[in-house]
């Protein structure tokens, strides 16, 4: 990340309990707007559940109304409407995230709670799963600012939803509730939204007890399944299944049936 100014003790918070690393954007003074502090600190979170081998899962959510908010008014004006040089600065470091995303071996449910606006927006859209409370919506409101969608906006909406559905709802900029957002494929499953968390907090823990090997492997295709042709895919698809079928885990699986008790995963 490029040198900036630090305007906030800290945007991000992380926990962990047991196999799962809960990440909160908490800066719900700043609405969670994504910002360069935003962008390190998240950057730096993922990074860190990545390469603990006691993490499998990770829960992506945000405190306050509005749990992931727009870009930084400030970035906008001092970096994408200054220039193209600087504009690609940042915009580059967006990508960078977005992509550590979807290609980090560890899977993340994103919690809608609340308000999800923009950027953040999309950066949430990104995560592998999301569960949406009632009360959240998704607003795309690029198109009222005279901009098309960033923080892969179109590439995340296109494969959820459709492109005609996807260029309907970044050119309209209307908020999508969370009931519509269901019936769309936006978001997995909605919940109450006393309940939202624990939804969220059940599926990692069944993730979390799985290989991390088949989930990582399942997670890898998917994501770029994309850019495959059907023989790539084939190809792919024999090769993971391949070592998977070579993998500790495997064996341990088989070994634990015999042995009529839980496997114990080591992730290789």
């Amino acid at each position: 990340m490029y040198p900036y100014e630090k305007k906030y003790d800290h945007v991000v918070k992380v926990e962990k309990d047991k196999q799962i690393a809960i990440i909160t954007l908490d800066c719900p003074e700043n609405i969670n707007r994504l910002n360069e502090q935003l962008i390190d600190e998240l950057g730096t979170a993922l990074d860190d559940a990545q390469w603990d081998n006691d993490i499998r899962v990770i829960i992506l959510r945000g405190s306050g109304d509005v749990s992931f908010g727009p870009g930084d008014i400030e970035i906008i004006k001092s970096k994408l409407a200054s220039n193209l040089r600087d504009g690609r600065q940042v915009m580059n470091e967006i990508a960078k995230l977005i992509k550590k995303m979807y290609t980090m071996s560890k899977p993340i449910i994103g919690l809608a709670e609340g308000g999800c606006i923009g950027g953040g927006c999309n950066m949430l859209l990104s995560s592998d799963i999301v569960i949406a409370s009632e009360k959240a919506y998704f607003h795309q409101v690029f198109v009222d600012f005279a901009l098309s969608p960033d923080t892969g906006g179109l590439w995340a909406l296109q494969r959820l939803v459709g492109p005609m559905k996807a260029k309907a709802i970044a050119m309209c900029g209307e908020p999508v509730g969370a009931q519509e957002a269901l019936e769309m494929g936006m978001v997995y499953k909605t919940a109450a939204a006393d309940k939202a968390y624990d939804e969220a907090y059940a599926l990692a823990s069944k993730i979390a007890s799985k290989s991390p090997v088949g989930v990582n492997h399942i997670k890898q295709i998917s994501n770029r399944l994309h850019d495959y042709t059907m023989d790539t895919y084939f190809q792919i698809e024999g090769d993971y299944l391949c070592l998977g079928a070579l993998s500790e885990d495997f064996k341990e699986t088989n070994m634990a049936m015999m042995q009529k008790r839980t496997p114990q995963y080591k992730g290789y």
